[in-house]
């Protein structure tokens, strides 16, 4: 299936092909090729088994902002706002480039480029761009922090765990751009912090991992950059207690504020969340400027401990499924 702005496709907007598509009950493997060109709409992707591949540079944007007033006049929230929702499993996408164009500010809030909703789904080569909450990996917490329910997107299926792979991409953001419940693996991705209307702290992650799963964020051999003037920006913060992230092996730029990692104003978050950082040298000065309560290992100590967790046992949970090989996916 084609979808595309010339006369011999099969579909002008990516929404109507999606709606066709779902209406197979079987979800029979597909994929969805999308010419080149933007194009203006939030898509709701509910369907499994489906791969969407762009063609040329492919641009899915909108605009719309947690700060957005609804019909009845009251705010949209975070999770009404992504240009893209997936909500299946045994999903592929490649070579998107998928944006948030709401800016940012306070009466603008969270504006979310992607919500990814979704099991066993591979990104390669694709493109994030936003500012507060581009990437939302799900789970969701049961509730928010008030105890109250998420609005936004309907969910249709549960996903005990979302296991994710991000091979080649770039995600731009300011604050918790990166944030959510996933089991999701970022490898060779460029991860750029952008400057803060206000000139405030960025904060790249924001992982709310359940408490009793093995794996959180993973990083392996990512390049953190950042625009020109943005000089204090910290690897993560806990949504909630038991976050998990990992950086294995990365380049970081001098954006990086020297702690690196901050609690959230909440200091009961130092002793269950869990910040790792391996691959720095045993004589790098970071060693000592790092948070307390993050964990940089001695260098025997690292490799043994990616032994441990890397990348035999974690990738083994991507084999399973992923559409690349392991050898291509670089995770053997």
């Amino acid at each position: 299936m084609l979808v595309g702005k010339r006369e011999f496709c099969d579909y002008q907007s990516i929404q109507a092909a999606v709606d066709e598509l779902e209406r197979d009950p079987l979800e029979k493997p597909v994929t969805l090729y999308i010419m080149s060109g933007v194009y203006q709409e939030a898509v709701r992707i509910y369907r499994s088994n489906l791969n969407i591949v762009g063609i040329g540079e492919v641009v899915i944007t909108m605009n719309r902002h947690a700060k957005e007033l609804d019909e009845s006049g009251e705010e949209l929230g975070t999770f009404a706002t992504p240009t893209l929702f997936l909500g299946g499993r045994r999903l592929m996408l490649e070579n998107l480039i998928i944006a948030n164009t709401a800016g940012q500010g306070n009466d603008i809030g969270q504006a979310v480029a992607v919500s990814a909703h979704c099991d066993e789904t591979l990104f390669r080569s694709c493109s994030f761009r936003g500012h507060q909450d581009t990437l939302f990996t799900g789970p969701l917490p049961p509730f928010t922090k008030a105890g109250k329910a998420f609005g936004g997107v309907p969910l249709k299926e549960q996903h005990a765990v979302c296991r994710q792979l991000y091979t080649n991409c770039y995600i731009e953001g300011t604050i918790d751009f990166i944030f959510g419940g996933a089991a999701a693996y970022f490898e060779h991705c460029e991860i750029r912090s952008l400057r803060h209307y206000n000139d405030g702290p960025g904060y790249i992650t924001a992982a709310s991992t359940p408490q009793h799963q093995e794996y959180g964020y993973l990083f392996n051999e990512c390049y953190f950059t950042s625009d020109p003037g943005v000089s204090c920006v910290y690897l993560g913060r806990p949504w909630r207690g038991y976050a998990r992230t990992d950086i294995v092996n990365c380049r970081l730029g001098g954006h990086i504020h020297p702690s690196g990692w901050d609690p959230w104003g909440n200091p009961g978050n130092m002793q269950t969340a869990i910040y790792r950082e391996y691959g720095i040298a045993g004589d790098d000065p970071v060693r000592s400027k790092r948070a307390a309560w993050a964990f940089i290992p001695e260098e025997k100590e690292a490799a043994a401990g990616k032994e441990r967790f890397l990348p035999g046992r974690i990738s083994g949970q991507w084999k399973a499924w992923s559409p690349l090989s392991a050898e291509a996916a670089g995770i053997s």
